[in-house]
């Protein structure tokens, strides 16, 4: 029996004034009832009360510790009601990782909504290409943008981006307007890091994937940063939608060969379990999936 259980089963018998009592509380026999008190005194090496056939009386020691067991007994109580509600509902904290242009452009937005409609749920959002790992680091969740290795991990699906090929008009009055995909061997590219396949670019054409290996001047880990030299007219890259749709809104940016170079990329939240998810988690995947798919049908 562990000390916690002898503890309630002690204060339970002072509360009810008596072993008879107790035990009709507990759901227990008296003799088991005795068992557990003469098994706490003996762990104490106290006597705790003293017991004659006809009545029980505390000692000055079990009033002592009466008084620190009920503290601990009523803490334990409140601990596990505070994290029964934090669990279910948006209370608290949550850590969640993601890649860094994609937290920038997609992520805080959402993250500044979800936290104005709930005030009291706290976010730390670590921004970082690597692949952490979620639970040696304490993440709750983390979105991640691209192909999935096999894992424990359980995953959600939000969607896709569509990966596209862009340069500037200014690119297109220096190189002219390319025509097939294989031309950008030997053409000027950024490549991202990010995009995991080194030093080649993969597209589908005609049902079929076509592979190239695109003329690398540059090579960054990020795929805003790709977009940016892009726009000085200098270099293709090849980025995700998220990053390039201010750029092309304002016309820094156009899409090169749109009609060949549209590569879904799955886009995806993950936590390490299943069992057990708290509210938070639960409902920050839910909203951010609704938040991206009310932002890509705009």
């Amino acid at each position: 029996m562990d000390k916690l259980n002898l503890m309630s089963t002690f204060v339970t018998v002072v509360e009810a004034g008596s072993f008879t009592a107790a035990a009709k509380r507990l759901g227990k026999t008296k003799a088991l009832v005795s068992t557990h008190i003469a098994q706490l005194e003996n762990v104490l090496k106290v006597r705790l009360i003293i017991r004659s056939t006809r009545s029980m009386q505390i000692t000055s020691e079990g009033n002592r510790y009466y008084d620190q067991a009920r503290k601990i007994l009523d803490d334990i109580v409140n601990l596990e009601s505070q994290l029964l509600r934090e669990s279910q509902s948006l209370l608290g904290q949550l850590r969640i990782s993601a890649p860094t242009t994609f937290g920038e452009l997609v992520l805080m937005p959402f993250i500044a909504e979800l936290t104005s409609a709930n005030p009291e749920l706290k976010i730390e959002l670590q921004l970082n290409d690597r692949f952490v790992d979620l639970i040696g680091e304490g993440f709750d969740a983390a979105l991640r943008v691209g192909n999935l290795a096999d894992s424990s991990l359980i995953a959600r699906s939000a969607g896709f981006t569509q990966m596209s090929l862009c340069v500037s008009p200014d690119f297109i009055n220096h190189y002219g307007q390319p025509d097939s995909i294989r031309q950008l061997e030997n053409l000027p590219c950024v490549f991202d890091t990010n995009y995991r396949q080194s030093g080649s670019w993969s597209f589908m054409q005609d049902k079929q994937k076509i592979e190239i290996r695109p003329q690398i001047i540059a090579r960054v880990n990020s795929a805003l940063a790709a977009a940016k030299m892009a726009s000085t007219g200098r270099v293709i890259a090849f980025c995700p939608a998220f990053a390039i749709q201010t750029m092309l809104e304002n016309g820094e940016l156009i899409r090169l060969l749109p009609q060949l170079c549209n590569t879904p990329i799955p886009i995806n939240v993950i936590y390490p379990h299943r069992q057990h998810l708290s509210n938070r988690v639960t409902t920050f995947t839910q909203q951010f999936i609704a938040y991206w798919n009310r932002r890509n049908a705009a």
